[in-house]
């Protein structure tokens, strides 16, 4: 039918054309009949003649008609109708779709007021305690500092509004001209801001710096109110006092005095337009570059231009070279730096900078003083001799003020979650110094103070003196975490703070000794369900499975004439036993090697060099000295180790450790919420053993002097380096984890440049279990008695400490349903005393910490990698050359690595 349709269409249309010529043919045949009866026949040819013509004719004229069919006209008409209709509906989609953004952006701005943006210009970002009560205000060094438009250069006004909105005098706050440009120049792939001053102080003031669509709608809308409102000079006012600058400063008068030491209102034309030139690229067009000391400058070069920078493990500054360490013996004579600051610059825990112009700068100061000149804002001469004045960069004198390692942690934290937000750093950087922001903290006020208040006690040093560098040594840190949720509840990162963002030791790694043990080893083969607590080892030396560890073959840190319960190895740290259980974990010596790393980083240690996918034998902790021992390449910070044993006490959970709940704007906005990673690193059962298990190190190992005067109850472990350089507890108890540890600063280098020993720590880990319950002591005196919750599949045996047998004496040992002692206890029924064995861990410590420097400033090739260990705590170094196992072919040193001095 189809075919039959389309055929019948083309029929009909000729039709039409055949109808129209044979309706004309008759009349005309006719016509010639009449004529031809009365004329001749010569006539009558003609008439026939004619009356052909005239058909031909009249056909002619019906096929020039119809070259414009009244049918294409009609489909003409109907593609511009549909056309017409399709543009309407887009453009009331359009309007309707912008209607709704907007309408969804402006849903919830507030009234414009002047009162209300002056109060947000003058705040400052506020700490709480976990408690809601004030713990301290941002860094007053980086704060502006809002004066009235009068104390502030006309030639500065001139320059802003030239460079940044040369209308403003004329819009109503919006500008559609600029707005439009900015809007074809990005379609070229060109960036041209399009925002007028009333529309930044909206961003910098009232909603944020996203780059949303319903950013710059509400942009817009606060901009026309502010212009409604507002005069227009306090607008100018507003954004002179708020905008960034770079460096940290914000405001006029915070950017005059951070760059040229004077007051906004003496700015020159020259200083004016390179200040105002930075707002374009705050971190590109800031004044100054920081630079090496080359040895060639003098005391005016380097007069008020001096810089200073905490030298850590993560920062990507060089070492100060030999010509840098002279000239902080010049800038010590000249004055320009004070004892402490040289002290601190000779060790190497900080490094010394000089400030120097920014060529960038200048080239954008340029810039905007041609913009002056083009609107009339200033005249040939005062456009050529600002082109010509020298900017002489002139730093305040360093008024920053002694702050605990705690704020600056926040700090810290708080810039990097903000930076996570989309803020670049410098963004941030100002959002945390001059927003307004209100930061609700996890500290507890009654713990950060019963920490600081044990760290004031010197008693609780032992060897208490003043380094070379002026700073107290032996040096400690202590962090405390309610496990249950990864809040940092207390944090000391070192004693005597002396100044702002110094090194924070409770973030720095050190050596962790024995500490490493029930997560690399015991955990791992509690997790096996083949190996429990009542498990006998020999803690004789010898007997290893591996070569590897046959040819290491260390001592044994215990009396090492018998068996001893996997309980009582850990309890009393034997490096043998925990040496012999570590190979039960695989089936080869890598097997064992990927097991331990792996749990390691469950429990959040992030500090493991670990080479396996580049195969770098140069520097690894894939050996058995550095993960069972403890001498790892780079070692383990307080804050993590607490945050690892934290997961046993929490039922085998892992929670990211936190130091803030939230982030809030000035007027209480929610800008970021705490969302701590979260995981399961082993099973409930398998963590309440463990606890149980370390329990054990304190009522019957090394850590007895850990005890908590009410008998709270408490699981812990010490740790100890070679010849004590390093002293550790790490315990919790039902409501806190704990990590502490006292050494001196390794690297310290004296006034001279040479390397200073560090010490033993007297009493090892004693040292550390004391200060450790001192602290928790405080912490605990109010709160009631409890046990660890116990998970259903626990059951508890008595156990012989010794052969590990089941027994009707010796210790209540817990066990997993489905595992049980393997015999019948045949050993004397009388338990070892302590003192048969009470030197545990570090019998022979003498003989060193198999796999990473604690700072042994007394090895004959200690020399060699003293720069790298400057007031790190550790070593960034592999291991000691002494330990014959950098390359990881030659076997490692017949010693341990955790030796455990004067553990009771």
């Amino acid at each position: 039918m189809k075919n039959d349709n389309n055929s019948d269409n083309k029929i009909r249309r000729r039709k039409a054309s055949s109808s129209n010529s044979s309706s004309q043919s008759p009349v005309r045949r006719s016509s010639s009949t009449r004529a031809s009866s009365s004329s001749s026949s010569a006539n009558s040819s003609r008439g026939s003649s004619s009356s052909s013509n005239g058909v031909r004719n009249s056909s002619s004229s019906v096929k020039r008609k119809r070259k414009v069919p009244s049918g294409r006209k009609k489909r003409k008409l109907s593609k511009i109708k549909v056309f017409g209709v399709t543009c309407l509906v887009l453009f009331v989609v359009g309007i309707a779709a912008v209607g709704g953004v907007t309408f969804s952006a402006l849903r919830d701005v507030k009234p414009v007021t002047l009162a209300d943006l002056n109060k947000r210009t003058y705040v400052t970002t506020t700490l709480l305690y976990s408690n809601g009560k004030k713990m301290s205000t941002a860094p007053s060094s980086n704060k502006k500092t809002p004066v009235p438009l009068s104390q502030m250069s006309p030639y500065l006004r001139k320059a802003i509004v030239a460079i940044e909105d040369e209308r403003f005098y004329q819009h109503g706050g919006f500008d559609p001209k600029g707005l439009a440009r900015s809007v074809v120049m990005r379609f070229f792939g060109k960036r041209q801001g399009g925002s007028t001053i009333p529309m930044q102080v909206s961003k910098m003031l009232l909603t944020s710096t996203e780059q949303t669509i319903s950013r710059k709608i509400k942009d817009i809308y606060y901009a026309v109110e502010m212009d409604k409102k507002l005069k227009k000079d306090d607008i100018l006012e507003l954004y002179l006092n708020n905008f960034f600058v770079g460096k940290g400063l914000s405001g006029a008068e915070a950017g005059a005095r951070g760059y040229f030491d004077k007051s906004a209102k003496d700015l020159t034309l020259a200083e004016s337009a390179l200040l105002a030139g930075s707002t374009k690229n705050p971190s590109k067009y800031s004044a100054y570059k920081s630079a090496k000391l080359d040895g060639s400058e003098t005391k005016d070069d380097l007069n008020h231009r001096i810089l200073t920078f905490v030298n850590t493990e993560d920062d990507d500054l060089d070492e100060p070279t030999e010509t840098e360490l002279k000239m902080v013996d010049k800038l010590y004579e000249w004055g320009l730096i004070n004892e402490g600051t040289y002290k601190q610059a000779k060790s190497g825990s900080i490094v010394i900078r000089k400030a120097v112009n920014n060529p960038d700068a200048k080239e954008r100061q340029e810039t905007v003083l041609g913009k002056m000149k083009e609107l009339g804002y200033i005249t040939q001469k005062e456009y050529t001799e600002a082109l010509a004045e020298e900017i002489v960069i002139k730093l305040p004198e360093d008024s920053q003020g002694i702050s605990n390692s705690v704020e600056d942690l926040i700090e810290s934290e708080v810039i990097s979650a903000l930076i996570e937000k989309g803020n670049t750093r410098e963004e941030a950087e100002n959002m945390y110094y001059n927003g307004g922001l209100i930061v609700n903290t996890t500290i507890d006020p009654k713990i950060q103070e019963a920490i600081e208040a044990e760290y004031k006690n010197s008693n609780n040093f032992p060897g208490n003196k003043l380094g070379p560098d002026g700073v107290l040594q032996p040096q400690s840190a202590t962090v405390i975490i309610d496990y249950k949720t990864g809040q940092i509840k207390g944090l000391v990162g070192g004693r005597n703070i002396s100044g702002r963002k110094t090194l924070n030791r409770a973030t720095t790694p050190r050596q962790p000794g024995s500490t490493i043990k029930p997560l690399a080893i015991y955990t791992p083969a509690i997790d096996t369900m083949s190996i429990t607590q009542a498990t006998a080892f020999s803690d004789a030396r010898g007997g290893y499975r591996f070569e590897e560890n046959r040819k290491w073959n260390p001592k044994t840190t215990t009396a090492g004439g018998g068996s001893m319960s996997l309980r009582l190895g850990l309890a009393k740290s034997s490096n043998t036993v925990a040496v012999k259980v570590a190979e039960l974990l695989g089936d080869s010596y890598e097997d064992c090697v990927d097991v331990m790393i792996d749990y390691l980083k469950n429990f959040g240690i992030t500090s493991l060099a670990d080479n396996k996918a580049t195969s770098d034998s140069s520097n690894t902790d894939r050996r058995f000295p550095a993960l069972t021992l403890g001498g790892l390449t780079y070692g383990v910070s307080p804050l993590e180790m607490a945050t690892a044993y934290g997961a046993l006490a929490n039922g085998g959970q892992y929670i990211e450790p936190t130091i803030f709940t939230s982030i809030e704007s000035f007027d209480n906005q929610s800008i970021v919420d705490s969302d701590p990673e979260k995981k399961r690193v082993v099973d409930p059962q398998v963590a309440y053993v463990m606890t149980d298990m370390l329990k054990a190190v304190i009522t019957e190992g090394t850590a007895k002097k850990a005890a908590l005067s009410n008998g709270m109850p408490t699981a812990g472990k010490t740790g100890t380096t070679n010849s004590s350089k390093e002293a550790w507890f790490v315990g919790y108890t039902p409501y806190y984890v704990g990590a502490t540890y006292i050494a001196d600063d390794a690297g310290v280098r004296d006034a001279e440049g040479k390397i200073v020993k560090t010490r033993n720590i007297g009493g090892g880990s004693t040292s550390s279990a004391l200060l450790w319950k001192n602290i928790m002591s405080r912490i605990h005196k109010n709160l009631e008695k409890k046990d660890f919750d116990k998970p259903e599949g626990i059951y508890f045996t008595k156990i012989n400490l010794q052969d590990g047998g089941t027994s009707s004496y010796g210790s209540n040992a817990a066990f997993i349903d489905g595992t049980s002692a393997s015999r019948v206890t045949t050993a004397p029924s009388e338990e070892k005393k302590d003192n048969e064995s009470t030197a545990a861990e570090n019998q022979n410590n003498s003989s060193g910490n198999s796999g990473g420097n604690s700072g042994n400033s007394g090895n004959s090739n200690n020399n060699n990698n003293s720069n790298n260990n400057n007031n790190s705590g550790g070593n960034n170094q592999p291991p000691e050359s002494n330990n014959g196992d950098n390359d990881g072919n030659t076997p490692p040193p017949d010693n341990g690595g955790d030796t455990g001095q004067d553990e009771q």
